[in-house]
């Protein structure tokens, strides 16, 4: 780079087929370390693409992973863009490169491809292809989406990946403890920031849509919390750019040819990824047929786990239609205007359903906005519900639902969350999307609530698709929780919602049910297992989520353990888990804690593969068994903490070192932060 830092990039280069020959090139940046924790998922990728004619570039982001220099202080910073504009330019000289530069990838290196296409632009970056990323840093992002705070386990996983020092050879010297070691935890910098404000807008790139004149391949998931971003970026850019290719399938937040994670069918997606850039970057291939495909591919739900793909020509659809309906007394959800015995009078009791606050309730929604969620009745039972009739023709939604309701509470803040869901005759009920508010940020700049004022709020749920069948009902579910997604509003109250035609109801984006048609082609094509590398060095036990009641709190527990067996002889293996609990008397009452750990064990010789690595039992799993008083090893150990009451959070943040060449058990460094933030409008 320009101040003399070397970032770490891993090449694989196309075998030549004759002298002089140069390939575009593909660009992937992150921060989550391409030489261990992600050496063999970006090697697979890499080999596939390269393979095809494509030079793959994987760079660590400054300060991370195999890169040089100090830890940036956040993520897409301003260091983090400039560097790239550097990268392109040099990945585009190089003398096997053509000049032409495509940047692709899912969540983070999703959101620094549109970035650079749309807030540098650099010359040589001609197409970009992006996974499950945003255009909205605040609102559609993991830290407050909805405007509402949100922890899981990323941000222990970050904040302790972040401070892991360099592969290969791992130097703990003064300089990576000043580097990364010590660095602010990026959880207190997200608390600094809870309003939509510069920080968040400076790179978001919605406000920027005319910049974006690229080509961009987009692809959503219907069980991902970005669901919204691809098709909201296409109808305010589709004019600006020379193709804009959209594909929203029954994605969680994984790429569509991860057989093991997706609820519904998946297909080869890194074939759409050739077929894009080989039309966009090589010069043989400008007449390739997915230049003329329907802009929009999209799967339409016909339960939670069926459904097909279709080919869509125009966004917003033509043909849909708005079909109101009105939350009603008697829990009825209705499409005739409801009859109201005094319309200037809302507090006659047939007109208004209260809701008593659980801060706790929600697990079955899941953890954050997307994966296959359970049956909604434990949820449901402490909700306001709203069901239509059985329905009598099959009703297909294809979009965004817009909720509208006229409500009041009894403190200054609340938050409402509304459902909509699928009742089958059985009486099982699917969750088909949400959305939700902030009663603070109900307006601009954001406000606090009268306490029992009449307020009318309107928001859209996530984008969706399903397919109502005959004999189930439509169901509207209301909260004011959505426990652990959405950190519960700090006070005790209830809420009211009042039936008025004119302001409490919702809108659904009808189509007409379509015949089977063929879908896609590419949709329907597999990898190949040509392409596949065994996954022998990589392995995992199954992700724990679970909930824990006793009559005082609720609380949510996740876990993860990873292994790795990386070259070089080296053992590694992660643990991330968080527990998050919340008071049932006092909803300001919130604890997270995080923890996570990292061990490295070295001289691991004569194991093929990570199943044949024999593991200690119990407390000890995180460890070969083997000995290791023989061996060099260290252990980095991150713990997270961040309480609430109704004024502040609180952070309480450890990071420890432990090294084979301690006497003691006591770590060999040591890293401890404190945080104390006023809540603002959370």
């Amino acid at each position: 780079m320009p101040d003399g830092v070397r970032l770490s990039v891993t090449l694989t280069v196309p075998i030549l087929t004759r002298r002089g020959e140069t390939f575009p090139v593909l660009l992937q940046y992150k921060p989550y370390r391409k030489d261990d924790s992600l050496l063999y998922a970006d090697q697979s990728d890499a080999r596939y693409l390269a393979r095809r004619g494509f030079i793959i570039a994987q760079v660590d982001i400054r300060g991370t992973g195999s890169s040089e220099g100090i830890l940036v202080e956040r993520e897409y910073s301003t260091q983090e863009l400039n560097d790239c504009e550097h990268i392109i330019q040099q990945l585009a000289s190089d003398r096997r490169s053509n000049g032409r530069v495509g940047m692709y990838g899912i969540s983070w290196s999703g959101f620094n491809t549109l970035m650079m296409g749309t807030l540098r632009r650099p010359r040589a970056l001609r197409a970009l292809f992006a996974a499950h990323a945003t255009d909205d840093l605040y609102k559609s992002d993991i830290h407050y989406p909805d405007g509402i705070m949100h922890l899981d386990q990323y941000l222990i996983f970050i904040d302790h990946s972040n401070a892991i020092p360099a592969p290969i050879d791992y130097n703990m010297n003064a300089q990576w403890i000043r580097e990364r070691f010590r660095r602010r935890p990026w959880i207190d910098v997200y608390l600094s920031q809870q309003l939509d404000n510069s920080f968040w807008k400076e790179n978001s790139i919605k406000y920027a849509y005319d910049n974006l004149t690229l080509p961009v391949y987009l692809i959503g998931g219907l069980y991902d919390a970005y669901r919204d971003s691809p098709l909201r970026i296409y109808e305010k850019t589709r004019k600006n750019s020379p193709k804009i290719k959209v594909t929203i399938g029954p994605f969680v937040h994984a790429m569509p040819e991860n057989v093991n994670r997706h609820p519904g069918p998946i297909y080869d997606g890194k074939a759409e990824m050739v077929r894009w850039f080989s039309h966009w970057l090589k010069d043989d291939q400008k007449d390739s047929e997915i230049i003329k495909e329907p802009d929009i591919t999209l799967f339409i739900r016909t339960s939670l786990t069926t459904g097909h793909y279709r080919y869509e020509t125009e966004w917003p659809i033509v043909r849909q239609k708005i079909r109101r309906m009105y939350m009603s007394k008697d829990h009825k959800l209705i499409e005739q205007k409801p009859l109201m015995t005094n319309l200037n009078e809302n507090k006659v009791f047939n007109n208004v359903d209260i809701l008593e606050y659980r801060p706790w309730i929600g697990f079955e929604a899941g953890t954050w906005l997307g994966g296959l969620t359970d049956d909604q009745r434990p949820f449901d039972k402490d909700s306001l519900i709203y069901d239509s009739e059985p329905i009598n023709q099959a009703v297909e939604l294809i979009g965004v639902v817009n909720v509208s309701l006229q409500v009041s509470a009894t403190v200054r803040l609340a938050h409402w969350i509304v459902r909509l869901e699928d009742v089958d005759p059985n009486g099982q009920i699917a969750l088909i999307t949400t959305g939700a508010l902030n009663g603070a940020q109900r307006q601009t700049p954001p406000a606090y609530l009268k306490p029992n004022c009449q307020y009318t709020i309107t928001f859209p749920l996530r984008f969706t698709t399903w397919t109502f069948l005959i004999g189930h009902r439509i169901r509207i579910a209301v909260s004011n929780a959505m426990f652990p997604t959405y950190w519960p509003s700090p006070f005790p109250m209830n809420t009211s919602l009042f039936f008025n035609s004119s302001t409490t109801f919702i809108d659904l984006p009808v189509l007409p049910v379509l015949s089977s048609s063929t879908p896609p082609a590419f949709t329907q094509k597999q990898v190949s297992p040509t392409d596949t590398l065994p996954e022998m060095f990589s392995g995992a036990k199954p992700r724990v989520y679970k909930t824990y009641e006793t009559n005082t709190k609720t609380t949510v527990n996740f876990e993860r353990i990873s292994y790795e067996l990386l070259p070089n002889n080296y053992f590694m293996s992660a643990l991330q888990t968080f527990n998050l609990s919340c008071s049932h008397q006092n909803p300001g009452d919130v604890h997270w804690s995080g923890r996570a750990q990292q061990t490295y064990v070295f001289d691991v010789h004569g194991y093929r593969s990570i199943d044949d690595v024999p593991l200690r039992s119990g407390v000890q799993e995180l460890y070969p068994n083997i000995d290791l008083s023989t061996r060099p090893y260290f252990i980095l150990l991150t713990q997270s903490d961040v309480r609430s009451d109704r004024e502040y959070f609180y952070v309480n943040f450890k990071r420890q070192l432990f090294r084979s060449n301690s006497s003691t058990n006591k770590p060999s460094e040591e890293f401890i932060f404190t945080g104390k933030h006023k809540r603002l409008f959370q």
